[in-house]
């Protein structure tokens, strides 16, 4: 469990959710998706 909540601070996954837990639109949704995708790759 610690490890999991260490990986999960590192990648910044709680801060993200939690800056995005409104609605977003389609268009913007999309645009965000292949931004994380183009910076994961």
């Amino acid at each position: 469990m610690k490890r999991f909540k260490r990986q999960v601070n590192k990648a910044g996954t709680i801060a993200d959710f939690r800056k995005h837990d409104f609605f977003l639109k389609k268009g913007l949704k999309r645009k965000l998706k292949s931004e994380n995708a183009r910076r994961k790759h």
